[in-house]
């Protein structure tokens, strides 16, 4: 038993020195002050103001889906695999360049529409104010980079502090310039808050890695090749799972009308929606390693076991505790007037475990080792089945087809990932045994 608990104690002590506890505390940093950052906003904007910056905020994400083509992951990707700090530089200028091209790109076009577009009457201050907060575009996706960057050095306690530092900068400064200047206020806050951002970081990263590194320009076609393939194969994905986040709320809205429902399954989903802090942390902490070690099938076999039962093994430990505490938490959280939501929670907390307790590290890995592809088609599939079936529940269901929807597309979806990665990597080491045999 002595022989356990000093193993264990070993093991704990190697993620806290690699920054393991770092990430996590990082990304629930993050997701708090967002979360009463939002609250102070509500409190400053009017309503109006608050509905206006809103909408701006949602085609903003829209937006930014496609920015920089999802270059951005390829650059973590590609400096892992490269062999020397010379070729690593090479990827980070090329994707900083690429990237920022193609941004600036996204942000003219992106501002003409919004200028020419016949916004509603009620937002009609999205007409000169939005291209304001898109020409933020450029400098969060330079941040997005330079924290994908980090994370590639492995460096997780800068990644993690870079994260914390972007999150407070944006917040203080929304709520700070709301206060003197309202809604205008709140749209260049970003601005500023990303562009303070990316200052910081280009210097940070140019000081500890490529002070007296050369430059070196990608010449390679086939790696050019490879890196846009990857990037845009990426970008189909996330654009998914974006979509996944919003059409249930839209489809509800749409279909029936209930302004009262949308705001019940809005509420119920927060808590299991925030249970993917557990997978992510995990994911964002375990994936550069799974990338250096890619090519070695016997190193994957052996930490995929630990990562998804660690995985599993927490989230679904978050999913029971809330799960029996659901009604005093809802009732602490919006109040006894809510307390209907507890069914409709119940049954999407079991489809949060099934998307990040199973789904989550099949779908992470496979991605971060190049088989983004894979993970894009599952990911195009789910949504497909998701909306027919949606089409078809809602009108007879209503929120609780929703929930158990989530659960039959979830689960689908992580027996196919899984089988995906049973057969790229378990049988392959089972075939490379049988030829040392």
């Amino acid at each position: 038993m002595n022989k356990i608990l000093i193993r264990i104690k070993e093991q704990v002590r190697g993620l806290i020195e690699r920054g393991a506890l770092h990430i996590f505390l990082g990304n629930f940093v993050t997701k708090f002050v967002a979360f009463f950052g939002s609250i102070f906003i509500v409190r400053l904007l009017s309503k109006a103001d608050y509905g206006t910056l809103g909408y701006m905020e949602n085609l903003f994400h829209y937006v930014y889906l496609f920015a920089g083509l999802g270059l951005t992951n390829a650059l973590f990707r590609y400096v892992i695999l490269a062999d020397n700090i010379i070729k690593k530089r090479t990827f980070y200028d090329y994707v900083i360049q690429k990237s920022t091209m193609l941004n600036l790109a996204l942000v003219i076009v992106s501002c003409v529409i919004a200028v020419c577009y016949p916004h509603p009457e009620q937002f009609q201050q999205a007409t000169w104010l939005l291209p304001i907060l898109l020409l933020s575009i450029p400098l969060n996706s330079l941040v997005d980079s330079h924290t994908g960057m980090l994370r590639a050095m492995f460096n997780n306690k800068a990644y993690a502090l870079a994260s914390c530092l972007t999150i407070v900068l944006v917040v203080g400064l929304k709520y700070a310039l709301s206060v003197i200047w309202g809604l205008n206020g709140a749209v260049f806050a970003a601005l500023l808050a990303y562009g303070a951002m990316t200052l910081i970081l280009t210097v940070y990263i140019h000081k500890c890695y490529f002070s007296e590194v050369p430059k070196e320009p990608l010449k390679d076609p086939k790696e050019k090749k490879a890196v846009f393939g990857y990037s845009i194969q990426y970008m189909i994905t996330n654009g998914i799972w974006a979509l996944f986040m919003l059409n249930d709320v839209f489809l509800l809205g749409q279909l029936l009308g209930d302004s009262a429902m949308v705001a019940d399954y809005k509420v119920a989903y927060v808590l299991p929606g925030n249970l993917s802090l557990i997978s992510s942390s995990i994911g964002v902490f375990v994936s550069p390693y799974f990338v250096k070690h890619e090519n070695d099938v016997h190193w994957i076999k052996r930490h995929y076991k630990k990562t998804f039962l660690v995985t599993m093994g927490i989230v679904g430990l978050a999913v029971v505790a809330v799960y029996i505490l659901a009604g005093p938490l809802i009732t602490l959280l919006y109040g006894r007037q809510y307390l209907n939501v507890v069914p409709v929670m119940r049954i999407l907390l079991i489809a949060s475990f099934i998307n990040n307790g199973l789904r989550y590290t099949n779908a992470n890995l496979l991605s971060a080792m190049g088989q983004v592809k894979y993970n894009m088609f599952v990911s195009i599939t789910g949504m497909v089945v998701q909306v027919t079936v949606n089409l078809f529940v809602i009108p007879r269901h209503g929120m609780m087809g929703i929930a158990y929807t989530s659960v039959g597309v979830y689960a689908l979806m992580a027996m196919f990932l899984f089988g995906i990665f049973y057969v790229k990597y378990f049988r392959r080491e089972k075939s490379i045994s049988g030829q040392k045999n």
